[in-house]
């Protein structure tokens, strides 16, 4: 490639890391100067429930995807049954699906005013109700059922390799 080419193309890789280090750098000399009462005001009023909350949610994802994940990778892998072809691809489908999709369908069938609650009270009487779904162990669901997959496919390798050596 001749000498002009090279520069023109370097001048385009330095534009296009100069436009993606520059929020990066706001933000950081953003950090040089801390206020302190912001910090303790957010302390004292929002900052513990908050990381409780996310660490509620990493425990319980991180548990979940890793039961649902292995153990439908074990059945998959290591067990012969009808059908087990069929639910291996479609064991994948939950890559196809955003979170924030699966999220809004999931509210919209399974809250209150939801198809299914709606069917399920006059199926069985207006004393009976799911629980919440907007809610911790909701959003715990559909962390799950979005990101199970990975773990599924990491652990459904591991079992079909485990005769190789």
């Amino acid at each position: 490639m001749p000498p002009s080419r090279r520069s023109h193309w370097w001048l385009i890789a330095a534009a296009a890391a100069a436009l993606v280090v520059l929020p990066l750098s706001v933000l950081a000399l953003s950090w040089q100067s801390i206020d302190h009462e912001i910090w303790a005001h957010l302390w004292s009023t929002q900052l513990p429930r908050l990381l409780g909350n996310t660490l509620v949610l990493v425990v319980g994802v991180g548990v979940g995807v890793t039961v649902l994940g292995v153990s439908l990778a074990w059945l998959t892998a290591l067990c012969e049954f009808p059908g087990r072809r069929w639910l291996d691809w479609a064991l994948m489908l939950p890559f196809a699906i955003p979170a924030y999709v699966l999220a809004f369908v999931f509210v919209g069938l399974f809250d209150f005013a939801g198809p299914v609650q709606s069917l399920w009270r006059e199926w069985f009487g207006s004393g009976l109700r799911f629980p919440r779904v907007r809610s911790t162990g909701g959003v715990i669901l559909v962390l799950v059922l979005v990101f199970y997959p990975y773990v599924y496919l990491l652990a459904r390798t591991a079992f079909l390799s485990q005769g190789e050596g």
